[in-house]
């Protein structure tokens, strides 16, 4: 069954709360504090093995702004540790799955505007099997992600909070010292996002996934896989940038870890090379 949803949609969205019994996937790109809040409240009352997945974008802007509220993001982990995170910077979908019997396919993000006072339109789904698709497309988007612990989260908070203090007071200066030190804290900002989207896996690991998932869709040029890549991990494939992290190169010569990952794919026997395309092997 389709019901189309047009705003407000808030009740819907504490309806789908209040129906998930052993698991909910969140996938929006902004996440604000109102509907954290009501996912905290909920968190309680879930039994022991209820699977909590929240896809989004913490990328620097996007949390330096407020348009995703890690504040917020971490009290969902704090009132319910079994929560994973999942970041991934390309992300732009908004879906909300409950267990496998629901789905909210929107334009909304998960924040109060998107909920209850934007104009948004959307869908609501109960068929079974079309919410199983849509939860297994938004999985294969989360798969492609990186995992967010509540210490690297919180590490994000304390970045933010620290920029934004000193950014309210380079505006307030004419000083040159205060706004270099913004800039350096950026970049150190900067850095420590990289650091936690990597998980401590090298950037040839990452493109890997990244590559297997693409292949699924039929055969790609090594030219074209580079866009598609570059597209869904634009932090990590800067072509402005070469930062060394953790001895790691991420930025300018994310390239040549594509092609470590086909190489690495391909002694494997997953992929092969045919015809100038790459695909997955039968």
């Amino acid at each position: 069954m389709l019901q189309l949803l047009r705003s407000s949609w808030s009740d819907r969205f504490d309806g789908l709360l209040g129906s998930a019994s052993s698991s909910l996937v969140l996938c929006s790109p902004y996440i604000g504090c109102g509907p954290c809040r009501k996912i905290e409240e909920r968190a309680s009352s879930w039994p022991r093995g209820f699977s909590l997945l929240v896809l989004t974008d913490l990328s620097r802007d996007n949390m330096l702004s407020g348009s995703t509220d890690v504040v917020a993001l971490t009290s969902i982990v704090d009132a319910f540790p079994a929560t994973e995170v999942r970041f991934l910077p390309s992300l732009h979908a908004k879906v909300y799955v409950a267990d496998e019997k629901e789905a909210v396919v929107t334009s909304a993000n998960m924040t109060d505007n998107g909920l209850a006072r934007n104009l948004e339109y959307g869908v609501h789904l109960t068929d079974p099997d079309v919410v199983h698709r849509v939860r297994r497309d938004v999985l294969d988007f989360a798969s492609l992600g990186s995992t967010i612990s509540v210490a690297q989260l919180k590490a994000f908070v304390g970045i933010v909070l620290e920029l934004r203090d000193l950014h309210r007071a380079a505006d307030r200066s004419i000083k040159a010292r205060l706004r270099r030190e913004f800039a350096r804290k950026l970049e150190q900002a900067n850095i420590e996002i990289v650091r936690a989207r990597a998980g401590g896996r090298a950037p040839h690991a990452i493109f890997a996934d990244a590559i297997r998932y693409f292949l699924r869709a039929g055969p790609a040029t090594t030219e074209s896989l580079n866009r598609a890549i570059q597209q869904i991990h634009p932090d990590l494939c800067d072509d402005r940038v070469d930062r060394i992290i953790d001895g790691r190169h991420f930025g300018k010569k994310w390239k040549h870890a594509v092609r470590t990952a086909q190489q690495y794919l391909k002694r494997l026997g997953e992929i092969e090379l045919a015809g100038g395309r790459w695909q997955l092997v039968a």
